[in-house]
C-alpha cells in the first residue's frame, strides 16, 4: 500500500511540474511596459514605436513623451523584454524600469 501511494503522489508531482513548464512556455502575448527617460517630442515617441515594431515577434507598440512611457506586445516565444530594452537603449534613450503581464484576452 505504502509503494501504491508514493507511486501515485510521484506522478501527480509530474503532472503538476509538467503543465507548469507548458504554462511557462505559452506563446501568448505579452506587454511590458518601459519607464523611458530622455523622450523630449513626438519624433522621439514615433522613434521608439518604429525602432520595437521592427523586432520579429512584437506585435505592436507604443510610445509617450509627455509621460514618458512605452509598451511593446509581443510573443515571448520570439522577443525577451530584455532585448526591446536593449533596442530602446540603442536609440539613445536610458529605460528607468519595465513590467511584464501577461495579455488578457
Amino acid at each position: 500500500m505504502r509503494h501504491r501511494t508514493s507511486v501515485a503522489t510521484f506522478l501527480i508531482m509530474a503532472v503538476v511540474f509538467l503543465g507548469s513548464i507548458a504554462c511557462n512556455q505559452q506563446s501568448g502575448p505579452q506587454r511590458t511596459v518601459f519607464t523611458v527617460e530622455g523622450m523630449h517630442c513626438d519624433a522621439c515617441s514615433t522613434s521608439i514605436v518604429t525602432t520595437l515594431e521592427k523586432v520579429e515577434g512584437v506585435e505592436g507598440a507604443l510610445a509617450d513623451w509627455e509621460s514618458g512611457v512605452a509598451e511593446a506586445i509581443y510573443r515571448p516565444n520570439k522577443v525577451d523584454p530584455e532585448t526591446l530594452k536593449v533596442e530602446i537603449e540603442k536609440l539613445g534613450y536610458t529605460v528607468m524600469g519595465m513590467e511584464s503581464a501577461a495579455v488578457e484576452g
